[in-house]
């Protein structure tokens, strides 16, 4: 992957991004009717079949069509005469509008749809003022095409108008052009009620749009066609269930409002607002991200309490922006297949306000049969049999003269496995064996790539956990329960967690609940069991992120000459604590996971106040995101830019998941590299040189404090000459110019090498 060219290399740009002309604005124009005012129709001038594609497209958008045109209905096309016929669109013949025969200036033939045009137009009222003017009859390939000199007359009088302009053929008398495009069926959601009745079976709401900037149309649409043969063919479905599950989101507050008008409110400016509009961030692409640090709920909540707040302290206000940032969060990382096979009792289910799942009948009541317990939406095992079929040995009196039969359930395994940093590849052997061949059931982290998810086979059951903001420590216990309950049953439970399990992945707490389980679920009142002990739990690691992730980059965690140790942390703690973050040390890297959302409290605790232990404002920080992914992202900057960098455009939203690498040894091998950040005797390797190592220990440690104190006051030094602020190290900042460049304040690398494609892993 060769890097790219550095956002800028002139010291008056600021360091921000500089503009590259010659793209288009795409937007997106909807002409639903509001309750405040009618939206002006979209006006097409022309009656050829192209006419008939643009009218086609802007009903779609809810536009209300008006044809320009001039004759009877017989001169337009058919498709746009059967529309017209059936009310769909309206015809405006233009020869009403044109009076030639009685003005003799009028005789400039190029000059006589424009007049007819504007006193059509200054006929309309103001309600219907038009915005949007389609000339179509300019086609290069029709015999009966408009001349220039009359759509730039035309052009002329709606630039007068503020109408905004698209000519066919024409791109310099365009004010906005058509991308091509294509919208995804969106099917409906698979319920019992009528609730859903609605969705439409053709067309969806999701729409992709092709723009060449005007260089290749033709091209545009074969890249279209691409894209879609390239993504799910259920997309368009994915994106359907996720607006149901918005509207279900807001759905039971609103009905708790309607319950108790006089006592149920939302916290806000106003009480009509609707629950969406008090968090306009929690499912749109304007928040920088989805993982926005939120207090965790400490209890449980069933109910509304007629007082407004839940038994949790919540109000309907907090629950509903909870709900909102959980759709937010399927919405990011939950793969597209899973998103569309999303039915309505699934969508309750993960926006119930109970965090784990009760246990079920037959587990305590062993008097109830297999059939009575069976969930019709689990998939099979191996052996093709549902779960809960492994028949349960019937009672016995110790009395009976028949011998009691053996017992035939099959002891049951969990197996915590570490996924990797992301691509299929980096899973360990036994990671890819114990996912496609292994598993009854994957209990899977919210983290885990979707490519990683698309190879287990279709007939093992996957579970992604709700570790939503606020929702971690419930979906953890959730997701041990349901481990243990599935083992006991005889089924082989893959806990599936990105990274290596033991890297801040609550590793500890699963294997100690696993290996002294709770006699009884926290979530039941209902009598203990005794269960035969479970087989000890297999530890499968993974390749950590916080290694992988700066590899990918050519980021070493340790180098000679810039770093001789690295140090792992984070600054979230138990229930969502700040916690402190190490010191300065000049030769250590610095990897922070989880961190990237609490960026800004992140970089103000390492800078500080400018003490000796505190961080220079100029070192090198990298945010690696979703790293060994096709879209990986590397941003690097130095601390004191770093927030400037990911909030520029150039940036723009963050993809989770992402993480800090900090220290010198982010810049070491950029370029020519960078490896003379550490004094010359000190190699990175424990050793200052071979002399000093050859004479004994005594003169080594004498050595390095030699070293050491040089170096200190070296530092010193330069930092007076700065007048005692952290701006000071003049080599540093050197070192810091000739890696990003001069005047560049940060650089934004992406994207996985094709080079990796020699090592992707067909999915079943």
């Amino acid at each position: 992957m060769s890097p790219p060219t550095p956002s800028s290399s002139n010291p008056t740009t600021g360091g921000f991004s500089v503009p590259q002309p010659g793209a288009s604005l795409l937007l997106s124009f909807s002409f639903r009717p509001s309750p405040y005012s009618q939206p002006a129709p979209f006006f097409i001038l022309g009656s050829g079949p192209l006419a008939a594609q643009r009218a086609f497209a802007a009903i779609e958008a809810n536009a209300s069509v008006v044809i320009l045109g001039k004759g009877n209905l017989e001169n337009v096309c058919e498709e746009l005469r059967w529309r017209v016929n059936h009310g769909q669109v309206s015809w405006v013949d233009l020869d009403q509008f044109s009076d030639i025969t009685h003005d003799t200036e009028l005789v400039n033939p190029d000059l006589v749809d424009t007049f007819a045009l504007d006193k059509y137009f200054s006929g309309l009222p103001p309600s219907v003022s038009p915005k949007f003017l389609c000339i179509t009859d300019t086609l290069l390939s029709t015999t009966t095409r408009r001349s220039r000199a009359s759509a730039l007359s035309i052009h002329t009088l709606c630039h007068s108008r503020n109408i905004n302009v698209n000519t066919t053929d024409y791109p310099d008398l365009c004010d906005f052009s058509f991308a091509t495009t294509y919208r995804f069926p969106d099917l409906p959601v698979i319920s019992g009620g009528s609730s859903s009745a609605h969705l439409p079976t053709n067309g969806g709401a999701l729409q992709i749009a092709i723009t060449t900037n005007g260089q290749g149309c033709r091209l545009a649409g074969r890249i279209k066609r691409e894209i879609v043969t390239r993504l799910p063919r259920d997309v368009g479905k994915a994106v359907g269930n996720v607006g149901k599950m918005r509207a279900l989101a807001k759905e039971r507050d609103r009905d708790a409002k309607q319950m108790f008008p006089s006592i149920f409110g939302f916290s806000g400016p106003s009480t009509t607002e609707d629950p969406e509009e008090l968090d306009p961030c929690a499912d749109t692409d304007t928040a920088p991200t989805p993982n926005s640090p939120i207090p965790q709920r400490p209890g449980r909540t069933v109910f509304i309490q007629e007082n407004g707040f839940s038994p949790d302290g919540e109000t309907t206000a907090d629950r509903t922006r909870r709900r909102m940032k959980w759709v937010a969060q399927i919405s990011e990382y939950w793969p597209l297949e899973k998103l569309a096979a999303m039915t309505e009792k699934d969508m309750k289910g993960y926006l119930e306000d109970e965090g784990a799942e009760t246990e079920t009948k037959a587990e305590v009541d062993p008097s109830v049969t297999p059939i009575e317990t069976r969930s019709s939406c689990m998939a099979t095992t191996k052996s093709e049999l549902p779960p809960f079929s492994v028949p349960l040995p019937p009672q016995t009196s110790i009395h009976s003269i028949f011998p009691s039969p053996p017992n035939t359930i099959k002891p049951g395994q969990i197996l915590l496995i570490g996924s990797g940093p992301g691509h299929p590849s980096l899973l360990t052997i036994a990671a890819h064996r114990a996912l496609t061949e292994l598993a009854d059931i994957v209990l899977a982290d919210k983290l885990v790539p979707a490519a990683v998810l698309a190879l287990i086979p279709s007939r093992v059951e996957v579970v992604i956990a709700k570790k939503f903001p606020g929702n971690a420590d419930r979906a953890q216990q959730e997701m041990m329960e349901r481990a243990l309950r599935e083992a006991r049953k005889g089924r082989c439970v893959v806990r599936l967690k990105q990274g290596d399990p033991a890297i801040y992945g609550r590793f500890g707490e699963e294997v100690l609940y696993f290996r002294n389980p709770p006699p009884r679920s926290p979530s039941t009142t209902t009598p203990a069991v005794d269960h035969p002990p479970l087989p000890p739990t297999l530890v499968i690691p993974g390749v950590s992120s916080a290694l992988a992730a700066p590899t990918m980059f050519d980021i070493p965690c340790t180098q000679r000459g810039a770093s001789t140790s690295f140090l792992i942390t984070t600054p979230v703690g138990k229930g969502g604590k700040m916690l402190d973050m190490p010191k300065y040390e000049r030769s250590r890297t610095v990897v922070v996971l989880m961190g990237v959302a609490r960026l800004r409290s992140v970089v103000k605790t390492l800078i500080g106040s400018g003490k000796d232990a505190d961080y220079p404002p100029y070192v090198p920080i990298a945010i690696i995101e979703r790293a060994s992914m096709p879209d990986q992202r590397v941003v690097e900057s130095t601390l004191e830019d770093i927030e400037h960098a990911m909030e520029s455009a150039e940036v723009g939203a963050q993809r989770p998941p992402g993480m800090m690498v900090i220290g010198w040894s982010v810049s070491a091998l950029w370029g020519d590299g960078n490896v003379d950040v550490l004094s010359e005797g000190d190699d990175g390797e424990g050793e200052t040189s071979g002399k000093c190592a050859s004479e004994g220990t005594g003169i080594l440690r004498e050595a390095s404090k030699t070293i050491e104190a040089e170096f200190r006051e070296k530092n010193e030094q330069e930092m007076k000459q700065s007048e005692g602020t952290k701006i000071g190290n003049s080599e540093d900042v050197r070192r810091v110019r000739n890696w990003l460049g001069d005047g560049v304040r940060w650089r934004v690398r992406e994207g996985l090498a094709s080079t990796w494609d020699l090592f992707n892993i067909d999915s079943e």
